[in-house]
């Protein structure tokens, strides 16, 4: 079986992409080009995940270097992977690097549930520490580490929170790691066997919670936590539908893909969702929107903000609605559907 583990992509003189490929077990390829100017995120330049050194041809160490994966069941050319990479290749100025870990995602014959318990949380630890390891190679090659910025999707967060332990198991820290909306299952709760992402693993976590008890984590666990359309009945986004809807279909997802829908549309405008800082939500409530502090959500997250911070959108896209997102709305119906995990995974919550 062919698939791709780590590649790259060299677009111009302002974008260098790379995607690091996780050796699969059943064999793996790389597939590479000479970096010379490309105008496709087709083309790229891929290496298996323990050989990283390989794509150091397609890094420009002048650059802020940007790694990315999605979470259970995704694919690297799937419409997260595909929203995030095209957006940063737009911002240029990066290196921009896809860890490709499909076929270790996948929940196989062991189907949805156990496939995630058994399959895909294991291998997203072992792939996480191993991309510790990669990136530890290289920085000792010349990428510099406090220019190095995670960005994971769902059970992906949680392999860049891995990462991060693993590197500072050699003594290093890294800079900042977003995690959006990670997965809950096996994460949280009475179950809750795993320690993925939270404020250790870089000097900045930020995390934005759109499926909060759902499929995401409901607990503040990063430096910065972001919590859109938070109410106290639960969230459902503006827009999503609730009620009980089929596993991991579109609909199902949508509270959950938020996350990146959101971030995906703050690196096309990074003022575009301020967010307001209040120790609860409670207090964001009692504020009325007489805020002290705000920050951004996407790039622009300051480096210097702790705690949780709140906003609204809009129901549909473009779902910013700027300074006014920062009042609150407390008198917006939200009725949650049935857990998802609770019908999907309900033995291991």
């Amino acid at each position: 079986m062919e698939r791709h583990g780590l590649g790259g992509l060299l677009i111009g003189e302002d974008v260098n992409i790379v995607i690091l490929v996780y050796k699969s077990y059943s064999g793996g390829r790389m597939r590479g080009i000479s970096p010379t100017s490309y105008i496709s995120i087709e083309q790229f330049k891929s290496t298996p995940l323990h050989e990283p050194l390989e794509i150091m041809s397609c890094i420009n160490q002048g650059l802020p270097t940007i790694v990315y994966t999605f979470g259970y069941r995704g694919k690297a050319t799937g419409p997260a992977t595909t929203a995030v990479l095209n957006a940063y290749i737009s911002k240029k100025k990066r290196n921009v690097i896809l860890l490709d870990w499909e076929e270790e995602a996948q929940s196989g014959l062991l189907g949805i549930p156990l496939g995630y318990a058994l399959s895909a949380v294991p291998n997203a630890k072992k792939i996480g520490r191993a991309l510790g390891d990669a990136l530890t190679k290289m920085t000792a090659s010349g990428v510099n580490l406090t220019d190095i910025h995670l960005i994971g999707h769902s059970l992906g967060a949680h392999i860049m929170g891995f990462a991060g332990k693993r590197v500072r198991e050699y003594g290093n820290v890294i800079t900042r790691i977003t995690g959006l909306d990670p997965a809950r299952a096996l994460f949280e709760g009475v179950l809750a066997v795993y320690s993925g992402l939270d404020r250790t693993c870089a000097r900045l976590v930020d995390i934005v919670h759109s499926d909060p008890g759902g499929y995401g984590i409901s607990s503040a666990a990063g430096t910065v936590d972001i919590w859109p359309n938070y109410s106290r009945n639960g969230v459902t986004q503006p827009g999503c539908p609730h009620g009980k809807i089929h596993m991991l279909k579109q609909e199902d997802l949508c509270n959950h893909d938020r996350s990146w829908h959101f971030f995906v549309e703050a690196l096309g405008a990074p003022t575009s969702f301020p967010c307001a800082a209040a120790e609860s939500y409670e207090e964001w409530i009692a504020g009325n929107g007489d805020v002290e502090q705000k920050i951004y959500l996407g790039d622009l997250t300051s480096m210097r903000a702790k705690g949780n911070f709140y906003l609204n959108t809009k129901a549909d896209s473009p779902y910013s609605m700027g300074a006014e997102g920062m009042i609150p709305n407390d008198n917006q119906t939200r009725v949650r559907r049935n857990p998802n995990f609770t019908r999907i995974l309900r033995y291991f919550r």
